[in-house]
């Protein structure tokens, strides 16, 4: 019997974290990768290991992404039903005092991450789509990706090519039976932003408000009935729409308004 299987990256904290809890208790096959393997192994000490398997993985480096979801899935009739592409780094601060090393970092890792990581699950997205069931992607863009943020240019911009990916492949993937989905959350108190040295005015103005939890809710909700785009929030949900009826100006003069 064919039974359902995750492979969460950046899966030893935050919103990776919590999706594996919430999916391994929702009785999946649950692959848990992560470039800190220490942590990995010391947040999971106390979980039954029936269910999980641990993979140090760095997803900018496409032929260990390759290795570890060949390694998962042999073992899962070489199959995959859920990828959740959730791997990701923030630099905040004034584009000109980040250095090119970062701004690097961040794409390879936000962007060619996620390329890395749906090259690598592809086969095995399809095969358990041979057998009638639904294969999904999950990739984690951000409220980032409505228009380009003071503070975060490359993240935003990193976002914005998440975005776009997941829409192409939506539409590209249709025909082998997987769907490709994103979710689009605002500032989310996890460590990747309360570790950082420095705070963005939009951050400020907006304020974080959501957990983890809340994240994973809409994940859930995307892989059992995906919409390509899904925001999380009430009041990010009212801004994302009108961003997506407003003109171009009126969305450039709000993010200057909130990033005074």
């Amino acid at each position: 019997m064919n039974t359902n299987s995750i492979f969460i990256t950046g899966a030893a904290s935050g919103i990776g974290l919590a999706a594996a809890r919430h999916f391994h208790k929702m009785g999946y096959v649950v692959a848990m990768a992560d470039l800190n393997f220490a942590l990995l192994e010391e947040v999971t000490e106390q979980w039954d290991k029936a269910r999980i398997s641990l993979y140090p993985l760095d997803v900018s480096d496409f032929s260990q992404a390759q290795q570890v979801m060949s390694e998962f899935c042999n073992g899962n009739d070489n199959s995959l039903s859920v990828l959740l592409n959730n791997a990701g780094v923030l630099e905040v601060g004034a584009f000109e005092d980040i250095n090119n090393n970062q701004h690097q970092r961040v794409i390879s890792v936000n962007v060619m991450g996620v390329i890395n990581l749906c090259q690598a699950a592809w086969p095995y997205l399809k095969n358990n789509g041979k057998n009638n069931n639904k294969s999904t992607i999950v990739n984690m863009s951000s409220a980032s990706s409505d228009y380009g943020v003071p503070e975060l240019a490359s993240y935003s911009a990193s976002k914005f090519a998440v975005k776009a990916l997941t829409e192409a492949l939506e539409l590209e993937w249709q025909k082998y039976g997987i769907r490709v989905c994103d979710v689009m959350p605002p500032f989310v108190a996890t460590n990747m932003l309360n570790s950082q040295k420095k705070t963005a005015k939009v951050m400020q103005r907006l304020g974080i408000h959501l957990t983890a939890e809340d994240v994973v809710a809409v994940i859930d909700k995307q892989v059992r009935q995906p919409n390509t785009h899904r925001t999380v929030s009430v009041s990010y949900g009212l801004l994302h729409f009108l961003s997506t009826v407003s003109p171009a100006y009126i969305n450039r003069l709000v993010m200057k308004f909130l990033s005074r």
